[in-house]
């Protein structure tokens, strides 16, 4: 499966593809793709909820190369931020804030 994310720093899109391992899910690699390409792919049908971490081959965003990552209270959107961010800005929505950390996120994706 492949969920969408938005890079922080350039504010470009991302697919992330996600692997179930029981009842988590694990992020196994990253990869640039236009918004249209990923519409038309379908990368937003399917949802993917409960907690998520970084599989040990994880590279980050393919933009920035920043492995770490929040989801917006706003606006829901899926951002990458540098490891310690404290505050945040959706490229998204403009909405700012702290970090809280979860173990339960809601992401949109599709097949791969």
């Amino acid at each position: 499966m492949v969920v969408m994310a938005t890079c922080q720093q350039t504010r470009l899109p991302f697919g992330i593809t996600v692997r179930r391992v029981e009842k988590e899910f694990e992020f196994n690699w990253a990869f640039k793709i236009s918004e249209s390409s990923a519409k038309k792919e379908g990368f937003y049908r399917n949802k993917v909820r409960g907690n998520i971490y970084n599989g040990a081959g994880y590279p980050g965003c393919p933009h920035c190369g920043a492995t770490s990552w929040f989801q917006c209270g706003k606006c829901s959107s899926f951002v990458c931020m540098r490891p310690g961010q404290k505050t945040v800005k959706c490229p998204v929505c403009g909405n700012e804030g702290g970090v809280y950390e979860s173990d339960n996120f809601e992401l949109s994706g599709g097949a791969i």
